[in-house]
């Protein structure tokens, strides 16, 4: 299980100075009211830029969410009598937030706030956002009866499960949960020693999908926002398993570029913890062709470039070398001026597709066609796709179709992630 390390973020109490003062404000007018929706939408997440160095958020994985991504997560959620929502992560409450809009009032204030702290719950290793997160709660329910109702000075008592805790050790709260909400940190870390899906090191968001569902209830429902490359990276593909195996698949959901700051795309997934015993139905989707569409994987071999230029030694014959810097797209090229020694070659032709492609490139699958009589050695940025029937025409074919909005459009929904996988690449729909 990943080490639970405190971050300062000791500069983010004045953003949590200026939420209480708004909190027990006297009086309440149109003034007060915009200052309100603001704290309680992008301010927070703009204040957290503003007052905490980048690299103590990196760190921490701390990027707030907003109010449009989190009501696009809870979406049309409704929440009976009993339920008992949590967020592992909260930080400053933002799906919290986005979860009390959708809970009923008190007839007063004060009854309100008694009845959301027993069914919101929140842990959060930072002492600050615990803060942050009760006063947004607080201002959120001040301003759903009018503003004229005031705030107790101390709120811990109206929020007791809203504390400072590591959301991977709440037992309780995780067999109490019906809900759990999430936008967990999603740097890598070492893989749990206990770890049966993922060795070496592996996003911190996918140990906590894996964790929060081994520890909750059946039925529980479970909505999180994911770094995209757990819903379409190939070497993710135990994850989507393990993940499976614990919950009915429900909703898994592309959004796009989580914010300008992080610059990481994202998917919302929905599950429902299974009640233990495995099932087929409900696994995680996949893309279902015609049985007429024909894929790379029909008519090419498709292999990572096996040259790791800073790791392999210079051994084996000297070949002729290419990598991504060394040769233009959208060409055919015989003639390869750089030589390194590498036991591993391929024969031409073959077409060649660089590895590095993300959304918004105008052509995410940039290819070139590699002809010649003498073996190519070929660096690991690059994806080799030789032709089964050895023809140059048919490596040209393919190189026409790559440069297609078909084939943008299939890997924009395939993988939102910055590197094509060969996964990917073999399933890209052709036609010979």
């Amino acid at each position: 299980m990943p080490k639970a390390v405190v971050h300062d973020f000791s500069g983010y109490r004045q953003f949590s100075a200026e939420l209480h003062a708004l909190a027990l404000a006297p009086r309440v007018d149109a003034g007060w009211n915009k200052q309100v929706d603001a704290s309680l939408d992008g301010v927070a997440g703009k204040e957290l830029q503003r007052l905490v160095d980048l690299t103590a958020r990196r760190a921490a994985g701390a990027f707030f969410t907003g109010s449009t991504l989190a009501e696009r997560l809870v979406g049309s959620l409704s929440f009976g009598k009993n339920a008992f929502i949590y967020d592992p992560t909260v930080g400053a409450a933002d799906l919290l937030l986005a979860a009390a809009r959708r809970l009923p009032l008190g007839k007063s204030l004060r009854e309100t706030l008694r009845r959301w702290g027993q069914c919101l719950a929140g842990t959060d290793l930072q002492p600050e956002f615990i803060e942050a997160a009760r006063l947004r709660l607080a201002l959120l329910a001040r301003q759903s009866h009018g503003g004229d109702q005031k705030l107790p000075d101390d709120l811990s008592s109206f929020f007791p499960h809203i504390r400072c805790a590591n959301g991977l050790e709440q037992k309780q709260l995780l067999g109490r949960a019906t809900h759990l909400l999430m936008n967990p940190p999603y740097g890598l870390v070492p893989a749990p020693a206990d770890c049966a899906w993922a060795g070496g090191r592996v996003s911190e968001a996918a140990i906590f999908i894996v964790r929060l569902l081994e520890q909750a209830s059946a039925g529980t429902r479970l909505l999180a926002i994911l770094p995209d490359v757990l819903r379409s990276g190939s070497f993710q593909h135990r994850w989507r398993e393990r993940v499976g195996d614990l919950a009915k698949i429900l909703k898994v959901e592309r959004y796009g570029i989580f914010d300008d700051i992080a610059d990481v795309d994202v998917f919302l997934l929905d599950v429902c913890r299974r009640s233990g015993k495995k099932s087929d139905s409900h696994r995680w989707p996949v893309a279902v062709e015609s049985a007429d569409t024909k894929t790379i994987a029909d008519f090419f071999d498709v292999h990572v470039g096996r040259v790791v230029p800073h790791r392999d030694k210079e051994t084996g014959p000297l070949r002729r070398y290419i990598h991504p810097r060394s040769i233009p797209v959208w060409t055919d090229v015989r003639r390869i001026e750089d030589k390194r020694h590498h036991p591993l070659a391929y024969q031409p032709p073959f077409v060649v597709l660089r590895r590095t492609s993300r959304p918004g490139h105008p052509y995410r699958a940039a290819a070139t066609v590699i002809l010649g009589k003498a073996p190519v050695a070929v660096e690991n940025h690059l994806i080799v796709c030789e032709p089964r029937d050895k023809s140059a025409d048919t490596c040209r074919a393919l190189m026409a179709q790559l440069k297609t909005e078909r084939v943008n459009e299939f890997l924009d929904e395939r993988i939102r992630c910055r590197h094509l996988t060969v996964g990917a690449v073999k399933e890209i729909p052709v036609e010979f």
